[in-house]
């Protein structure tokens, strides 16, 4: 009998960890700014006009 109840608890802990994981990767994908940067193909980071002046700007 306890078993059975340490079972349906996991198995109910699973199916609700699966849709709050994408809600929650979607809600920072929506709401957290991740900035922008374009890689070369020798993997370093592209430094442009516009990513230069942002870091001139005291």
């Amino acid at each position: 009998m306890i078993a059975d109840t340490a079972l349906w608890l996991a198995g109910i802990g699973i199916a609700l960890a699966v849709p709050l994981t994408f809600m929650a990767a979607n809600w920072v994908r929506k709401n957290v700014d991740h900035g922008e940067a374009r890689f070369g193909p020798d993997g370093k980071v592209i430094e442009d006009e516009a990513n230069a002046s942002r870091e001139d700007c005291p």
